[in-house]
């Protein structure tokens, strides 16, 4: 077997502990030692790692050991399946325990506007422990209409989250680029051209620019606006939030059309891949691994070592445009995880997540794995995983979706300037008034709906430049308007400034 050096956030030790317990799947209660064993079943995206179920036996043996009457399981779905089933799980009421709440895929408004998720503030002061391990701003950003559903996931710092790209800098120097523009957005996309042909040279693959998510605006463009800083709303990307605290649909400003026209100019120079809407949402990392992508709004650190297998020369960095304006911190929160409403047990996902954050060990354990079967440490406390011979790892769960910083332990081929860029405050940053907002959108839910599917039909070849603005703008907002965009945006506006207003001093503080 092969190991190779992890980024993903790393550890410090487990040792092997016997299995004290038989594993039992997590389907259905189980009796083990006299008392009700009740079942912990946790929804996540992603495929599940190769040697789930040893590790999954280990987790549960010392769950057992620590007196934690659950037995975990994960109910892995595929990327390109994930909101889909996710849907009819939830529309068939099927019983889970905990869900992973990524507000940039459906957030916490959406879920509870769908009854799919529990208020946890009966049950919470019953786990001071947890409670304690994240701020009073972290937890804010788990409430809906003053009540709790969600608990934080701490797994990196905000500050530098948004608005860069990232940029391939072993092709910068290979093209004679020793700069990459950070002024000039025309010189940024000469330069992505360039950096284009040379792959397609030397990979024989065509690379293309990526967003992070379908649903975000362009947030490195935005830092060259006069207008800037501005945050848009990045689940459903209708909402444009300035920092004196109104709030406008972004696809009704002024910013939207100059997105559109430097993505027309991209998708006319073959920037944008042509069946961008329709990709897989996993082909932006493969694409990276395999040498062919652009500088994109990607968070692919955890990637690098993959891309290095094939190009050992490979190097990349996050890169900022008008890097002396400030960044933008546009929440307290983007993951964390809820309790379905369809749980057996409803405590059983607070007992995990009790479990999981009350020391590093479990944390450990749940995240890497066993030392010696999953995991090697090397020097200074980094983390060698052991992988099968297409370098993939044996079992790894993936620290963004249940991560906390104090526990981190980085690698020793961890750059510094990456450690500092997720866990570090930015010496020059601001808050968007809405960091600490959560819309209810109770009331505006089938407006919701019909605007969500709008603006993915009517708006998104807009945005990334596959039809012109000036022949398809006026059809597409008339049939957002036709969607409801009015109503929507009223209530919206109603519900953030009672916001404002009980909250005193928010605007572009924390």
């Amino acid at each position: 077997m092969k190991k190779r050096c992890v980024f993903n956030f790393m550890l410090v030790l487990f040792l092997l502990l016997p299995v004290l317990v038989v594993f039992a799947g997590g389907s259905g209660d189980q009796k083990v030692a006299g008392g009700k064993v009740h079942p912990m079943r946790f929804v996540v995206p992603q495929t599940t790692p190769l040697d789930y179920e040893t590790a999954i036996k280990a987790v549960n043996a010392k769950l057992r050991a620590d007196g934690v009457d659950i037995e975990v399981s994960v109910i892995r779905i595929p990327w390109d399946q994930y909101e889909q089933k996710l849907n009819l799980m939830m529309s068939t009421g099927e019983p889970f325990e905990l869900l992973h709440v990524m507000n940039d895929i459906k957030n916490i408004s959406a879920l509870t506007g769908r009854d799919a998720l529990l208020p946890l503030d009966a049950y919470l002061p019953k786990y001071p422990n947890l409670v304690s391990k994240f701020d009073r701003g972290q937890w804010l950003a788990g409430m809906v209409s003053g009540k709790t559903y969600a608990v934080p996931d701490y797994w990196r710092s905000m500050d530098y989250y948004l608005g860069y790209l990232y940029v391939r800098t072993d092709i910068l120097e290979k093209i004679g680029v020793k700069e990459f523009p950070t002024h000039n957005v025309d010189e940024v996309l000469n330069v992505m051209k360039r950096m284009q042909d040379y792959i397609r040279q030397t990979v024989g693959r065509t690379a293309y620019h990526y967003p992070h998510q379908l649903s975000w605006a362009p947030n490195w463009l935005h830092r060259s606006y006069d207008t800037y800083p501005f945050y848009v709303e990045n689940s459903l990307g209708l909402i444009l939030a300035r920092q004196n605290g109104t709030v406008d649909s972004y696809f009704e400003s002024e910013e939207f059309k100059k997105d559109a026209a430097v993505y027309r100019k991209m998708f006319q120079m073959g920037l944008i891949h042509p069946d961008i809407l329709n990709l897989p949402p996993d082909t932006k990392a493969t694409e990276f691994e395999q040498g062919a992508s652009l500088p994109g709004e990607l968070q692919l650190q955890g990637n690098l070592p993959n891309l290095q297998e094939i190009i050992t020369d490979a190097t990349a960095e996050q890169i900022w445009l008008f890097p002396e304006k400030p960044n933008m911190i546009f929440t307290l929160g983007q993951n964390m995880n809820a309790v379905s409403a369809t749980a057996e047990d409803p405590e059983s996902g607070l007992k995990f997540l009790n479990w999981l954050y009350a020391s590093q060990e479990n944390y450990d354990l749940w995240h890497y794995g066993i030392e010696g079967v999953h995991y090697t440490r090397s020097v200074e406390n980094g983390i060698e995983s052991i992988t099968d011979a297409n370098n993939t790892p044996l079992y790894q769960f993936e620290a963004w979706m249940t991560g906390y910083v104090p526990y981190w332990t980085f690698g020793t081929e961890t750059d510094q300037a990456i450690i500092d860029m997720l866990i570090k405050e930015s010496p020059n940053r601001v808050y968007s008034p809405m960091a600490g907002f959560i819309f209810d959108a109770t009331l505006v839910g089938s407006e919701l709906t019909s605007l969500q599917t709008e603006i993915i039909a009517s708006f998104y070849p807009i945005k990334y430049g596959l039809v012109d603005f000036n022949t398809a703008y006026p059809e597409a907002l008339r049939r957002l308007k036709a969607a409801g965009l009015d109503r929507y945006m009223t209530e919206y506006r109603r519900q953030f400034a009672a916001y404002l207003k009980a909250n005193p001093g928010v605007l572009g503080e924390k």
